[in-house]
């Protein structure tokens, strides 16, 4: 019997507790769930008779190291900042990681170390990262396979609401790591356009959003990723003259988040320096020019400079930036602030259904044709139990981990999902389960229009 030890029981790791649970007889597993809060895995867990949980302090070596010790395969859904505790205890015990976060340089030199030991060490085995690469790198080498030449690649993903339950002018409810999404897009924002370097400070990229159709839905728009060149050699671009990966919002989204960033409410290193409680209007105010003839909304408006009746304005009152409502404890940062309050304002109610789009679009030519396709996810959630995002993270480790304990892995090196070897098998897996990307080719007028949009 294989044991297997799931770190983490946030809102990312319902469906792989609950998949791992419903196979462990029928594939002799079994299965742990540990997290901080004892409660929040009980909560998980829901006395299903093969899965076993635990309250550990993941800190705290001694405990961490017991419970590695204890079984042969760990998957860890803890912040990405925790990984690297856990890779090097499962090094020094002789244990297999996998997660679903990005590889970086610490965890590449361990993953290294695990291959000479005989251990499987994979990062990026979620949604975004983890499906993007698989789908985009599948989509690629089929075009190469038939001699295209690729001439564009974009690639988009978003976590949204289901339009069914989209009830806030914001059009959005929040369904992974709010803390990600109160830092987004926080640097320098580059992608390559016709072969020239576009750069977006951090304080433009929101403005920069553009819209889009995905699917049969015209409601979405786009804004780059931080770094879109990273991926011109992971995923084999070199020499492609454009590349760009961007999120997906509803249309409306990004300008009124844009409204934020300029108040400065992302802000996430300085703590407030007062010493009594503020409310949300005397925070607003303190980032603008004092007037006594004109109420915070409409100096908040000249600030932005739109008009005060502006849908922005309505979304930002929706909010409550310009109530009496206390903002919080003393001596934390804004951003910390707006977490808060977002996290209450974009709570996913018991009958909310999220939704994950993701589409690539790339353009190529074949022979003296040029061509587009476009590779698209739509994949709604059930509740706010079982989420699409919960899903789209949780079934591609489910699916790695028993791939692997069927032996089925063997030939995989890198640390990362890219060789055919892992990524052919996890597509088809993924396909049973109802993930499935919708292929087309996109008229020249569809591509054209876009190709507009997009410069």
């Amino acid at each position: 019997m294989k044991k297997i030890l799931v770190f983490g029981a946030g809102r990312s790791a319902t469906t792989l507790i609950w998949f791992l649970g419903d196979h462990a007889r029928s594939e002799e597993w079994h299965v742990t769930v540990a997290d901080a809060s004892g409660d929040l895995v009980q909560e998980k867990i829901r006395n299903h008779p093969a899965l076993h949980g635990t309250e550990v302090d993941v800190q705290s070596a001694k405990q961490r190291s017991a419970l590695i010790g204890a079984h042969d395969f760990v998957i860890s859904l803890l912040p990405w900042t925790l990984h690297t505790l856990v890779a090097r205890d499962c090094l020094r015990l002789g244990k297999h990681l996998i997660t679903a976060s990005y590889v970086n340089e610490e965890m590449r030199a361990l993953h290294a170390k695990a291959r000479k030991k005989g251990l499987f060490f994979m990062g990026e085995l979620g949604l975004d990262p983890g499906l993007d690469h698989m789908s985009a790198l599948h989509l690629i080498q089929k075009i190469k396979d038939e001699g295209g030449q690729i001439t564009s690649f974009h690639s988009y993903a978003g976590g949204l609401i289901a339009p069914s339950c989209d009830t806030n002018p914001w059009h959005y409810k929040i369904t992974w790591n709010p803390r990600n999404i109160v830092l987004a897009g926080q640097g320098t924002i580059q992608y390559r356009h016709h072969g020239d370097l576009r750069l977006i400070p951090y304080h433009q990229l929101f403005q920069s959003a553009m819209p889009i159709a995905i699917g049969d839905q015209d409601r979405y728009e786009v804004y780059p990723n931080r770094d879109s060149l990273r991926y011109i050699s992971m995923y084999g671009l070199s020499g492609v003259p454009s590349i760009m990966r961007g999120t997906v919002r509803v249309r409306g989204f990004s300008a009124a988040w844009g409204a934020l960033v300029q108040l400065g409410l992302t802000e996430s290193q300085t703590p407030l320096g007062v010493d009594k409680p503020l409310t949300w209007e005397e925070l607003i105010a303190g980032f603008l020019v004092r007037d006594v003839n004109l109420s915070v909304r409409e100096r908040c408006a000249d600030f932005l400079q739109i008009p005060a009746h502006h849908v922005v304005m309505d979304q930002l009152e929706w909010l409550g930036l310009f109530s009496d409502r206390p903002i919080g404890p003393l001596g934390l940062t804004p951003a910390d602030y707006l977490q808060g309050l977002l996290e209450e304002k974009w709570k996913l109610e018991p009958e909310d259904r999220d939704l994950v789009v993701m589409e690539h679009r790339i353009q190529y030519h074949s022979g003296r044709e040029g061509r587009e396709i476009r590779s698209s996810l739509i994949y709604e959630g059930t509740n706010k139990d079982k989420t699409a995002m919960a899903d789209l993270v949780g079934l591609p480790l489910a699916h790695a981990t028993r791939l692997f304990l069927r032996g089925k892995l063997k030939g995989v090196t890198l640390p990362v999902p890219f060789e055919p070897g892992i990524t052919t098998p996890m597509l088809d897996a993924l396909a049973g389960e109802g993930v499935c990307f919708e292929e087309r080719y996109c008229s020249p007028h569809e591509a054209a229009s876009f190709h507009h949009l997009s410069s």
